[in-house]
């Protein structure tokens, strides 16, 4: 009975324990929470004074109009450089003179130094129309009546006179226009015109490279016209070499020469033979 009564008072005890110690959990658990709300309140309060009153993304400042066609005009100018670059790798080297003195001439009246047209960047226009026609004037097969007869011969005196007068001219008109008015760059009609008319030069230049390129691939067409008929001369020269008379002659000198070689086998045995039995004689003869 005591026992019992023992247990009975144990077991009140641990109930009486795990109602403290759950209180307590509780009440640590809501003062917790309490506090992260509140500092959750003041980070976001914080949070909300340093934000911008427009929280909206600003569009970004587009860039000035002369910028961009400058950068467009660089491009363009690019492009045009390395087409005459190669232009100019397929036509080299060209031993003539005649044309480029020609388009420089047509580019500058008191230009004495040729090469340095290629330096300049519309000036390389003008150089690399003359060296392509050198370069076609070069080809002996340029003087085949070929190119009369079928109306293809192209005049490259007048090609590289257009060419480096039409150059000279757009040199010209882009030297009037200038570099972009700053002290007008506020002026949209300024801005404007001075855009629309560089463009304009721009595709003048361009244009003339087309037609540079045109005549470059002209080259080239001279350039295989030429292969072949180094070609045909190669044929008609070696056809002169009769293929069966030449193989009748082979076979003879084969059989000469299997003749000879038995006629040399016919005389070694026969000297052998004549030689040895010379010799007895010879020491018979001695001894008398």
């Amino acid at each position: 009975m005591i026992r019992l009564l023992v247990i009975v008072v144990v077991v009140a005890a641990i109930a009486v324990a795990l109602v403290v110690v759950g209180s307590w959990v509780v009440d640590g658990v809501r003062s917790l929470g309490t506090g992260i709300a509140d500092r959750v309140r003041r980070i976001g309060s914080s949070t909300q004074k340093s934000l911008p009153a427009d929280s909206d993304p600003q569009p970004d400042t587009p860039n000035e109009p002369l910028a961009e066609l400058a950068e467009d005009l660089r491009a363009a100018s690019a492009r045009r450089w390395a087409r005459c670059r190669a232009i100019q790798e397929q036509a080299e080297p060209a031993e003539s003179e005649q044309y480029r003195q020609l388009a420089a001439h047509r580019w500058d009246p008191d230009l004495v130094d040729v090469d340095r047209l290629r330096t300049e960047s519309i000036g390389q226009i003008a150089a690399t129309a003359g060296l392509v026609a050198d370069r076609v004037s070069d080809y002996p097969a340029w003087k085949l009546d070929f190119f009369d007869r079928h109306g293809v011969r192209v005049d490259l005196a007048a090609e590289v006179t257009a060419l480096a007068t039409s150059a000279a001219n757009v040199r010209d008109q882009i030297s009037l226009l200038g570099d972009p008015p700053t002290n007008l760059a506020a002026d949209h009609d300024v801005v404007t015109t001075y855009a629309a008319k560089a463009q304009l030069l721009s595709r003048r230049l361009d244009g003339l490279v087309e037609r540079l390129g045109a005549l470059g691939e002209y080259q080239q067409i001279v350039a295989a016209i030429q292969q072949r008929q180094d070609k045909r001369d190669w044929l008609d020269r070696v056809s002169a070499i009769d293929d069966f008379e030449n193989e009748v002659d082979a076979q003879w000198d084969a059989t000469e020469a299997g003749r000879m070689r038995n006629t040399a086998d016919e005389s070694e045995m026969l000297a052998s033979i004549y030689l040895d039995a010379l010799a007895p004689l010879a020491k018979t003869l001695g001894r008398e």
